[in-house]
């Protein structure tokens, strides 16, 4: 206790959390928030020490967590140009193309639903029946042109449940089921047999696929492969920034920000308006990495393909779309844009058209 609960320079903090249920309880959790001292005692025994993932990007806070003696980057622009600072000596940034071909691909962000509502929904638009019902409009009219299984991940369990009831009050699950089962994960749903009866539905030999809904950071965001016609599309509704009133997630932003320098959290709680620029970073890919590990589920190998559609018109927002996987840039995007963002017309023909294609070839 006395070693945890005395900060150094490791970034060691002792968090303390009340947690109320039935009775008032504490939960003590110990974080280490500087890897930099243990993965330098790695730096010092190896000639080359490789880290390699399929969903690092982005990796900006990484490198400088595990590597804060390198020049550091700039703090107001977060391109992958500004990686090519570091010490070219010290340590060399690599990207590679997808397994697939960029054809095998469509990537698209949907500004507006049928009824022109906005595909925003931050935490205040949540509240915004129209723009949910719209949400399910867009999805509704999607799954019609696209074949196999559909994965739509959603920011929290919570919002997850609260479109679910909209939908189904409103008719738009029926009108999706005339076309594809819908199959919706929850806390208390038994995946052992909700994603069998998913996997079986899509397979079924005339089938015309089934929908899956699902949660960022659930059950079925991470080591579940949605390959071939399990996962022909993958929906991201909303932006999933992790909660602002988690206190290990404040003093992990509160470290960064100062790097060491021992400070308080942000008294009164954390915002995001109260970040600086930094902790605006790390919040930013603590995101968009549970994103890019979500959407890595449909694409498994060189012959498969899929569409990726994000229901949210902040996906086109250039700090936003930088931290997605360089190999969902489009050839016809401006210069800046990583992916296309249309309105719902237009996405349905593009959809559509994307799976006329012979992909056999």
């Amino acid at each position: 206790m006395e070693c945890i609960g005395r900060p150094d320079r490791t970034g060691a903090r002792l968090v303390v959390r009340t947690l109320v249920k039935d009775e008032p309880s504490a939960e003590l959790k110990y974080l280490l928030l500087d890897p930099s001292e243990a993965f330098g005692e790695i730096r010092k025994e190896a000639r080359a020490v490789i880290l390699a993932g399929g969903t690092m990007k982005p990796a900006k806070d990484v490198v400088e967590q595990l590597l804060p003696d390198l020049q550091r980057m700039s703090t107001e622009d977060t391109t992958d140009e500004h990686l090519k600072k570091l010490d070219p000596h010290s340590a060399k940034l690599f990207a590679w193309e997808h397994v697939v071909a960029r054809s095998h691909i469509k990537a698209l962000v949907v500004d507006s639903g049928p009824t022109g509502q906005a595909m925003k929904f931050t935490f205040q638009d949540q509240s915004n029946m129209a723009r949910i019902r719209d949400a399910g409009l867009a999805l509704a009219s999607l799954c019609n042109v696209i074949p196999g299984g559909v994965v739509v991940f959603f920011p929290s369990y919570a919002l997850l449940g609260k479109m679910f009831a909209e939908w189904t009050q409103h008719g738009i699950i029926q009108r999706i089921e005339k076309k594809k089962p819908v199959f919706c994960e929850s806390h208390s749903a038994n995946l052992q047999d909700m994603l069998p009866n998913y996997m079986k539905r899509v397979r079924t030999p005339g089938s015309t696929g089934a929908v899956l809904l699902s949660v960022v950071g659930g059950k079925l965001s991470e080591g579940i492969n949605f390959s071939d016609d399990l996962g022909r599309a993958v929906f991201m509704v909303g932006v999933p920034f992790p909660s602002l009133a988690s206190p290990e997630l404040a003093e992990r932003i509160s470290y960064y920000e100062t790097m060491g320098k021992l400070t308080n959290t942000v008294p009164g709680g954390l915002t995001a308006g109260k970040m600086g620029p930094r902790g605006r970073e790390l919040y930013e890919s603590l995101c968009m990495r549970a994103v890019n590990q979500s959407i890595g589920r449909a694409i498994r190998h060189k012959n498969d393909y899929a569409a990726i559609v994000f229901l949210d018109c902040r996906y086109a927002d250039a700090r936003i779309a930088s931290k997605l996987p360089s190999w969902m840039a489009h050839s016809g995007t401006q210069l800046g844009q990583q992916v296309e963002h249309v309105p719902f017309g237009q996405a349905v023909a593009r959809i559509a058209a994307f799976f006329r294609q012979d992909f056999s070839k």
